[in-house]
């Protein structure tokens, strides 16, 4: 059975003329009713009485006529649903994250693929930086926002979305605090709080570099997973840390964040996933690219670190 059988039988049903019903599904007279014809020979029933004057649905035409539209109807969603499906506009999208993601790029994306793309629906989970570029490999998410540098994974596409200067998070009241900059060459006997290294080796790693570079050992008093979890010790007078500019947008009470100088840290964000992006994936990160996060600027009366080259 057809379905252009069944758009033709529908329409002269509710016609109850070959004409009007060639028209309305755009056929010539002659191939509609031969249409009509074959479903009738497929069925093996008459779904129509008619003669020179009148057409009239037999009792097998009224029985077919509620099944065959409610099968056009399922048919023509089936066909938008896909088409929408093709676009990116309907189905589940699951992205990860680390957690400096969510303090000025993630929602004023979240708030514009909400308002284009209204039939997606989103699942945000939280991670890891190593745990989501894996979840990327595995498939567990379409696309995640990583720190960089990673280890390198060949199967992995990777777009910039963020760079910024690193500044130095300090507790309210230290020595440190109303300064309008902070050398790095500073820290030689202060204590760092810092990602640990089983967590994010190459961020642990560049950042002990750039303390040797700067002609001094790292002195690590404790490490962490998270850098909110770093900003939380902070404010608790357990030393200072390393934390992207964006971040002076949810740091809490006790902490003060301030310009570094005599360094070209930066930290970069990127857009994660695999393979061919499906158009899902291109709808998003299209919109990681164009909307872009107000930067906070620095503080007032402080000084900009120095960009990166």
């Amino acid at each position: 059975m057809e379905l252009r059988h069944l758009r033709s039988f529908v329409a002269l049903a509710e016609e109850l003329h070959f004409g009007r019903a060639a028209q309305r599904v755009f056929v010539a007279q002659p191939a509609l009713s031969k249409q009509i014809s074959a479903l009738e020979k497929e069925l093996g029933v008459l779904l129509f009485e008619r003669d020179k004057r009148q057409v009239v649905l037999t009792t097998a035409g009224v029985a077919l006529l509620e099944d065959a539209r409610r099968l056009l109807t399922q048919a023509d969603g089936a066909v938008e649903r896909a088409r929408s499906a093709g676009r990116g506009s309907t189905g589940m999208l699951r992205v990860g994250f680390i957690a400096p993601a969510l303090y000025d790029l993630l929602p004023p994306v979240l708030r514009a693929f909400r308002v284009r793309h209204p039939g997606v629906r989103l699942a945000l989970e939280e991670m890891h930086n190593i745990e989501a570029v894996n979840a990327v490999r595995s498939r567990r998410v379409h696309i995640a926002f990583v720190r960089l540098p990673i280890e390198p994974v060949s199967e992995l596409s990777l777009v910039t979305v963020r760079s910024e200067p690193v500044m130095l998070a300090v507790p309210e009241g230290s020595r440190l605090a109303d300064r309008e900059a902070v050398h790095l060459a500073e820290l030689a006997d202060t204590d760092l709080i810092l990602i640990a290294r089983s967590q994010e080796p190459e961020l642990h790693d560049y950042y002990v570099a750039q303390c040797a570079a700067a002609g001094f050992s790292a002195r690590i008093s404790h490490e962490v997973d998270r850098t909110h979890v770093a900003i939380g010790l902070v404010a608790s007078g357990l030393g200072v840390c390393f934390v992207p500019r964006s971040g002076r947008r949810v740091a809490q009470p006790g902490v003060v964040c301030v310009p570094l100088l005599g360094t070209r840290m930066r930290l970069t964000m990127a857009a994660a996933w695999l393979g061919d992006p499906d158009p899902l994936v291109r709808n998003f990160l299209a919109l990681c690219t164009d909307v872009r996060p107000q930067d906070p600027g620095p503080r007032a009366g402080s000084v900009e670190p120095i960009a990166s080259a």
